[in-house]
């Protein structure tokens, strides 16, 4: 008697945690990408371009284990929120942040920092691998040089049904600090909300205003994804901070088809 009291006790307090544990677990499941990638936007505030060693990125990335990896001279960042979608809550929603290496991995500090590439894509069921098919996305280059429109540019590309469906941010070391701030600040609860958001104002409001538009029927990156993977080596298999590498093929497509990939006269805020 006292044995079967005791089993059913077990087994009620075994279900009373399954029934009331479960949602907390799933809280924190939902959670924390959200949260790591805003310990992530707090952390890069002292990173700059041309001026950060590299070796300080790699460190960086040991703190953010299974959403980080460092391949020979880049650092990537991702954070998804994979839980929302598996549930059928809301659409892929990725927030990547690639570091390039300028100059070599023996020189002092590791090199610098010579690229901070920031992006945010939010895609529909199996597009999220292949970066294309966007339902909106906001992508950020940061560059040690100034381009030919000048050390800080914004557009939004609005697509045929009124919507802004992306939006291409440029910085350089000339941009002012109100600019930087503005441009870095992507709204992270994107990858928390219920729906998902929705398009690229949604994903970075702060550079709206002054921001050039840009009516067009012809997404921005267009076959620049495809070129862009081509043109990059194939990643050594040297992984930092955690089991888990980050969607390399996808970060490749989505940032690093920028206007030194693609040449011939193109930039991310032509018309």
């Amino acid at each position: 008697m006292v044995t079967s009291s005791l089993q059913r006790r077990l087994l009620r307090e075994l279900a009373y945690i399954i029934v009331f544990g479960s949602p907390l677990v799933l809280f924190f499941l939902i959670a924390m990408p959200r949260s790591n990638a805003a310990r992530l936007t707090k952390s890069l505030e002292s990173v700059a371009v041309n001026r950060t060693k590299f070796n300080d990125v790699e460190r960086l990335a040991t703190r953010f284990n299974g959403y980080a990896a460092c391949v020979g001279d880049n650092c990537l960042f991702q954070f998804q929120n994979s839980w929302l979608h598996r549930l059928h809550l809301a659409p892929m929603t990725e927030f990547s942040v690639m570091v390039q290496r300028v100059g070599h991995a023996s020189d002092p500090g590791g090199g610098e920092v010579g690229a901070i590439d920031m992006a945010m894509l939010i895609s529909g069921d199996g597009q999220a691998r292949s970066g294309e098919g966007a339902i909106a996305s906001a992508i950020v280059f940061d560059r040690g040089e100034i381009g030919p429109s000048g050390p800080y540019t914004a557009s939004i590309n609005i697509g045929l049904d009124g919507r802004p469906d992306r939006t291409v941010v440029t910085l350089s070391p000339g941009a002012t600090a109100r600019q930087r701030t503005r441009a870095r600040a992507f709204d992270l609860r994107c990858l928390t909300r219920i729906g998902g958001c929705k398009d690229s104002h949604q994903i970075l409001p702060e550079v709206w205003n002054g921001a050039r538009r840009i009516e067009s029927a012809k997404s921005l990156i267009g076959a620049g994804p495809s070129a862009a993977i081509a043109a990059r080596p194939a990643f050594a298999k040297r992984r930092v901070g955690g089991p888990i590498a980050p969607n390399w093929r996808f970060a490749v497509a989505l940032i690093w088809s920028s206007p030194h990939v693609w040449g011939n006269g193109f930039s991310p805020t032509a018309g």
